[in-house]
């Protein structure tokens, strides 16, 4: 993906159309980057949920979705609603399988990250202080303020901000909350 730590600000991320037309999204990291929605192997974006409706169909995807703020009704693949809000566990489903949707009042925020079935996995995790993994790649996703420590340098993250590594080996320090999103890409 990249040589070394790459700081991805938030006030630069771009909104773009959902798929479905239902709203908009702003993508935080996409590999291969500048793929569209057809051809990325994994695409991580934040997106605010204002009113009800369905998410767009992703078939071959697998999702991992997570609130970052607020409150939500989610319906995925026809089961029971389940209520959810920023302290809830990731849900992870196929990306085909049909999911409406309903905030709360004043919306909510989510952190949506989708991987292409059979060439990357991701495994998303709430993280207070660096740990080893054998990810292939990691993407750190600060929801509030948080300093990152790679190696010698120090990156001083605001609310959104995110830290995409290759190598998650140089991370040594993290000093406040955030969201780790594991990356695994399969062989061949």
């Amino acid at each position: 993906m990249t040589t070394g730590p790459r700081f991805l600000p938030a006030k630069e991320r771009i909104a773009r159309p959902w798929k479905n037309g239902g709203g908009v999204t702003r993508d935080i990291a996409v590999f291969p980057e500048g793929t569209g929605d057809t051809a990325f192997l994994s695409r991580t974006s934040v997106a605010a949920i204002a009113a009800p409706g369905p998410f767009s169909s992703f078939p071959g995807i697998d999702r991992a979705f997570l609130l970052l703020d607020g409150e939500l009704a989610i319906t995925v693949g026809g089961a029971d609603t389940r209520r959810i809000d920023a302290d809830a566990t990731p849900l992870v489903f196929g990306g085909e399988q049909p999911v409406h949707a309903e905030p709360g009042r004043g919306g909510c925020v989510a952190l949506n990250v989708m991987t292409r079935r059979g060439r990357v996995s991701a495994k998303l995790d709430r993280w207070s202080a660096a740990r080893p993994t054998s990810a292939d790649a990691l993407l750190v996703v600060s929801p509030a303020s948080a300093a990152i420590t790679c190696g010698d340098t120090v990156f001083d993250l605001a609310a959104g901000d995110a830290l995409l590594l290759d190598h998650p080996a140089g991370l040594s320090a993290i000093e406040g909350a955030v969201i780790a999103i594991k990356l695994f890409y399969a062989a061949g």
